[in-house]
This record gives C-alpha cells, sequence and structure tokens, in this order.
C-alpha cells in the first residue's frame, strides 16, 4: 500500500477504534458504578489511579520503541531492528519490575494506613492494589509489542484488539450486575485478565507475523549500545511528559489552594471535555509518525519535513473544524450537558482548546524532532518553560492575580514554546521557516478565519440554548468544504478522492 493511502487508512482505523469504544467506556462507566455502588467504585479509582499514575512512562517507552523501529527500518537494518526490539523488551521488563517491587512495598501503608478507606473494605483494598500492580506489570510488557505494531504501521489490528478490549469490558459490567460474590474483587480480577488478553494478542500475532519478533533470542541479543541508546531516549521523552502532566497536576493544586473545590470542578470539566475530543489527534499521530521516523531513517530530510509539515496541517484542520464551534458555543453545551454548570468552566474550556490549538500548528516539528532523534536539547527547551509556569502561575496568585490572568499566562507560554520550535529546528536540522509557515499557518488561514467569523454570526444571530445542535453541523460542513479548497493541496485532495473511488 502507498504511504499516503496507508496514513489514511490508518488514520481511519484509529479515528473509528476511538469513536466506538469512547461510546463503549461511557456506557461501561455507568453499568459498573450501578453494580459496585460509589463507594467501591470509589475504592477501585482511587486504587488503580494511584498505581496508574506513572502510565506516561508507559507512554514514553511506547514512543522511544516505535520511534527506533521506524529509524532503522527506514535505514533498511533489519539487523539492528531486531536488536532494538529485543532491547526494548528488557529495558520495559527491568523498569516495570522496579516500579512493581516500588508499589507492593507500599501496599500497607498505603492500603491501611494513609487511603480513607472504611476498615471492612481494607482487605478488598489490598486485593484491588494486587491487581492494579499485575496491570502495570502487563501493560508495561504489552507497550514494546504495541510499538513495533505502529512501526510497521498495522494499526488496523491495533484497533480490533483494543474495540475487543472495550466489549469485554462492556460484558463485565453487565455480569457485574448478576453477581452475588464480592463485586469489586471480581471486577479488579476480571480487569487484569482482560488487559492479559491485549497483550496477549500483541505478542502472538506479532512473533507470527513480525521477524524482528524472536522472544528466545531476547537475551542474546542483549546490546550494550542500544540499550543506551533506548534509555537516553526514552529519559528526555519521560522528561517531556513529566513536565506536562506536572504542569496539569501543579495548576489542580494551585486552583484548589487559591479557589478551592468549585473551581477544581470546573477545571476536571474542561480537561475531561479536552481528553473525550483528544483521541483525534492520537490517530492522526499514529498513522503519521512511523511515515516521518523512516523517512528520516532513509536520509531524506525534505521529505520528512514534508509529512511533518502535514501532520500539523490535518491536525489543526480537524481539530479547527470541532474546536472553534466549541469555543463559542461552549457555554450553551455545558449547560444542556451538566445542568448545573460549575464557575467558570465555560472559561477553563475555551482556554484549554484555544491552547491545544495553538501548539498543534508546529506538533509537527515536535514529531521531526523524534526522527532526528537529538532530543536531549530539543527537549529541555521545549518543556522546561511548561515546567517553569507553574511558578508564573504561583507569582502571579500569590500578588493577587485572577484566574483570568493565570489562564492567559497559560495561553502565552504554550505560543511560546509552538513558536521556538520554528528557530530551533531551523538552526539544528535545516528547517526552511518561510516554507513552513506558508505551507501550514498561511493555509490554515482561511479555514480558521471563516470558522470564527461564522460562529460569531451565529452566536449573534440566533438566541437558543440548543443551536449548537443544528449550528455546528452546519459550520463544520462549510469549514471542511473551505479547508477542501484552502487548505489541502492539489496532491493531498487527489490521494483522498483516488482512496474513497478505491
Amino acid at each position: 500500500m502507498e504511504p499516503a493511502k496507508r496514513i489514511v487508512v490508518n488514520t481511519i482505523a484509529q479515528y473509528s477504534k476511538s469513536v466506538i469504544n469512547t461510546c463503549l467506556s461511557l456506557y461501561t462507566v455507568r453499568l459498573v458504578l450501578s453494580a459496585l455502588g460509589q463507594s467501591d467504585y470509589g475504592i477501585f479509582n482511587l486504587i488503580a489511579g494511584i498505581v496508574a499514575m506513572i502510565g506516561f512512562i508507559t507512554n514514553a517507552l511506547v514512543i522511544t520503541t516505535q520511534r527506533h523501529l521506524s529509524y532503522y527500518q527506514g535505514k533498511e537494518d533489519h539487523h539492528k531492528v531486531q536488536r532494538m526490539f529485543a532491547n526494548s523488551i528488557i529495558l520495559h521488563l527491568l523498569i516495570s519490575l522496579i516500579l512493581c517491587i516500588v508499589f507492593l512495598c507500599l501496599m500497607d501503608y498505603l492500603c491501611m494506613d494513609y487511603l480513607n478507606i472504611e476498615e471492612s473494605r481494607r482487605e478488598t483494598a489490598k486485593f484491588v492494589y494486587l491487581m492494579s500492580v499485575c496491570i502495570l506489570f502487563i501493560t508495561f510488557m504489552s507497550a514494546p509489542f504495541k510499538a513495533l505494531f505502529i512501526a510497521h504501521e498495522n494499526i488496523i489490528y491495533i484497533s480490533v484488539v483494543e474495540v475487543i478490549d472495550g466489549i469485554l469490558k462492556l460484558i463485565l459490567a453487565l455480569t457485574l450486575l448478576h453477581l452475588d460474590f464480592d463485586k469489586l474483587k471480581v471486577y479488579a480480577c476480571i480487569m487484569m485478565f482482560i488487559v492479559l488478553f491485549q497483550f496477549v494478542a500483541f505478542a502472538i500475532y506479532a512473533i507470527f507475523r513480525f521477524k524482528e519478533c524472536h522472544l528466545s533470542k531476547v537475551f542474546v541479543d542483549y546490546d550494550k549500545g542500544c540499550m543506551k541508546e533506548l534509555m537516553g531516549f526514552a529519559t528526555w521523552t519521560t522528561y517531556g511528559m513529566g513536565a506536562v502532566i506536572c504542569r496539569q497536576q501543579g495548576l489542580a493544586i494551585l486552583v484548589n489552594k487559591f479557589f478551592g473545590t468549585v473551581y477544581n470542578a470546573s477545571y476536571g470539566i474542561a480537561n475531561q471535555i479536552y481528553g473525550a475530543l483528544s483521541f483525534i489527534v492520537t490517530s492522526i499521530v499514529n498513522a503519521m509518525n512511523p511515515q516521518i521516523m523512516k523517512a528520516e531513517g532513509q536520509h531524506e530530510r525534505k521529505q520528512m519535513f514534508h509529512l511533518a509539515e502535514q501532520e500539523s496541517k490535518f491536525i489543526v484542520s480537524v481539530m479547527a473544524l470541532i474546536f472553534i464551534p466549541l469555543i463559542f458555543e461552549m457555554d450553551n453545551v455545558l449547560h444542556v450537558w451538566l445542568g448545573d454548570v460549575p464557575v467558570c468552566a465555560v472559561f477553563f474550556s475555551q482556554c484549554i482548546f484555544i491552547t491545544f490549538l495553538i501548539d498543534q500548528v508546529t506538533y509537527g516539528l515536535h514529531s521531526a524532532a523524534q526522527a532526528i532523534g537529538q532530543i536531549r536539547n530539543y527537549t529541555l527547551l521545549m518543556y522546561t518553560p511548561k515546567l517553569l509556569s507553574l511558578a508564573v502561575f504561583w507569582i502571579s496568585l500569590k500578588t493577587n492575580g485572577s484566574i483570568e490572568q493565570v489562564m492567559y499566562w497559560y495561553i502565552g507560554i504554550e505560543a511560546l514554546v509552538a513558536i521556538m520550535r520554528l528557530p530551533y529546528l531551523h538552526k539544528t536540522a535545516g528547517l526552511n521557516v518561510k516554507v513552513f509557515l506558508y505551507k501550514v499557518p498561511l493555509r490554515l488561514l482561511p479555514l480558521i478565519t471563516i470558522l470564527i467569523v461564522l460562529s460569531y454570526i451565529q452566536q449573534y444571530t440566533w438566541d437558543s440554548t440548543y443551536r449548537f445542535f443544528f449550528t455546528i453541523p452546519i459550520i463544520v460542513l462549510i469549514g471542511a468544504i473551505t479547508a477542501w479548497f484552502s487548505t489541502f493541496t492539489p496532491s493531498e485532495r487527489n490521494t483522498l478522492i483516488h482512496f474513497v473511488k478505491k
């Protein structure tokens, strides 16, 4: 399959999977809450949340493994691909064992002393904790195989497995309603087996499908140089993801300290909405990143930057169609969804959406920096300001600043980081900044202008709480037509047309 067609197919597969799993998840949560009750459901989420807190490390390792596999596939160095995969398994095994030992040592303290759990449920809480540690270990060990599928651009299989995963969780939720045993224990245990199913599905298929997947040679293929290369990349990727999470959670703590829990609810709602829609970005990134990495591995720097430009353009185009109308209609959307909307929830949501769109204009260059591989300086330069922004937020609030001022700082710092990618990639990798500005922001300008103008007009010409059910689809349709003719190039349009015909 041609690269352009593969990108479209993989994007559709990821997008379809995400939509299906989001719908399944929303219904499953309702059933599980009904079956377990609020107290037991709270215990599971509290304990599983503590263990899953370091889940960003798993994401960092997936990105690390996929980058190196794709890069050396581009070089057509199949021996190095095999060694990288083997060493990634060893690295995942070591890190997961260390983390599991640490969590097991903390089990009695957390379940018996630190966490506020009813005494009658503490033994059950310990069982849930053990299952959560098992889930953590299995998830870590699944990561190299998932990265291998992404590197081979076999996104369809990942999507199928994850949809089955969602269906199994729904079946579990339905089963819980009719059980007389300790439902929390059953739920935790079966959740562990569902995660184990996902691991087995990835591992077995990979063993038979990909020639570099030889588990019997994992320790034979240990290579100090490969391990050092993987650990170096993973360290800085983890730092970057950790900085973003620290900023997010740190801001939540500051909001709580200066404004109280009601504002925390507003901030949480904003992040929930963003999280529910951000799967679209993941779909595009997972579909395009392997091509970007392979192009760099083939020493096709110009093609690599071209794909990075396309990634930025595709992401912003799709997300702008959704986010810009929502920014204008956020008040009505939240009132229909929640009824009683917490104070500042609309403002938080609008600011987070604006920040996201600004960041994505140059996000393709982030993928380009990962493809090039020398990410220490890039990560320090791009992610340290995000971490230090907490100090700016604290100073602003300490000097009687408002939450609005804090969020303006939030947007400004994110915009600064997005702009910094341009001179950095120009200096270190030869990016033609003028070409990038012409192909991405300038091409996106008509679409964004149309969306803003239409959203503004409908806001002041039709006064109805439920108008967004009609106006947003119309604005999205007009925006999509605008993007087709003004954002996408003739070659990109021909690729999409040819794919649809096929």
